[in-house]
């Protein structure tokens, strides 16, 4: 991962990423420089210059009557980033207190009953459900494969599911392709021959099913349905049967 790709990814638009990285090498310098080794347009610079301001990460003096920048010590990444964090957290609490607000409205109203999610929020929007699930004591039912795609693609989110789990004693029951160990020490596990599990992850909690599909781009799918929930938990329990431990 480049510069550019790091800046990106920790929230400045591609803009302030290749004005930012060109202050870098630059040292302090006037405008001219930055718009052309950033390679921006120079009716843009002075917005996107503007920005980093804000954020912290660039700063200024006038030399002659002419403005020249300098990108800020590094370590002002990380309070931009702390500063995000606390955004976060204060943005949090307010939809907080607006969830109940939203729920009364929502429940007069017709929904959805299948979601469709691609990329890496969607497996973790189930995690949560589960967790959430999981906490008011409903059992989560999990069929997987020969590996478990959370441990490689976002062992994270796995680990903050399982001591969730761990801490809330949820009831957890797995089946996998023999030989598989999990991570999971708070499920249940038992082991199936490959041909009796289905080919994505798939997991059963209260009235809904998740089926995650985790070949690229990641695709999630939630089904809220008490009957099709009630027929997978019921063909899970018939494959339970006859699981090995």
């Amino acid at each position: 991962m480049n510069l550019k790709q790091a800046l990106i990814k920790i929230g400045l638009t591609e803009g302030e990423s290749q004005v930012y990285e060109a202050l870098v090498e630059l040292g302090l310098c006037s405008t001219g420089k930055i718009t052309k080794k950033a390679n921006i347009a120079s009716s843009k610079v002075y917005e996107v210059l503007q920005r980093l301001q804000t954020k912290g990460l660039v700063s200024f003096i006038i030399k002659n009557g002419v403005k020249h920048y300098d990108a800020t010590p590094p370590e002002r990444l990380i309070d931009f980033l702390e500063d995000k964090k606390e955004e976060i957290s204060e943005s949090q609490q307010e939809i907080k207190k607006i969830l109940p607000l939203i729920e009364s409205k929502r429940d007069k109203k017709e929904h959805n009953q299948t979601i469709v999610y691609t990329g890496t929020q969607g497996p973790k929007i189930v995690l949560n459900e589960i967790l959430e699930a999981g906490k008011k004591g409903i059992t989560n039912y999990g069929f997987g494969t020969d590996i478990d795609p959370y441990v490689e693609h976002m062992p994270s989110a796995l680990n903050k599911y399982i001591n969730t789990a761990k801490k809330h004693k949820f009831k957890t029951k797995l089946l996998f392709k023999k030989g598989f160990s999990s991570p999971n020490t708070t499920a249940e596990i038992r082991f199936l021959e490959e041909e009796y599990l289905p080919p994505a992850r798939t997991m059963i909690y209260g009235d809904k099913v998740a089926i995650i599909d985790f070949a690229k781009p990641i695709t999630t799918i939630i089904i809220e349905n008490e009957t099709i929930a009630n027929s997978y938990k019921k063909h899970f329990e018939l494959l339970w049967k006859i699981a090995k431990k």
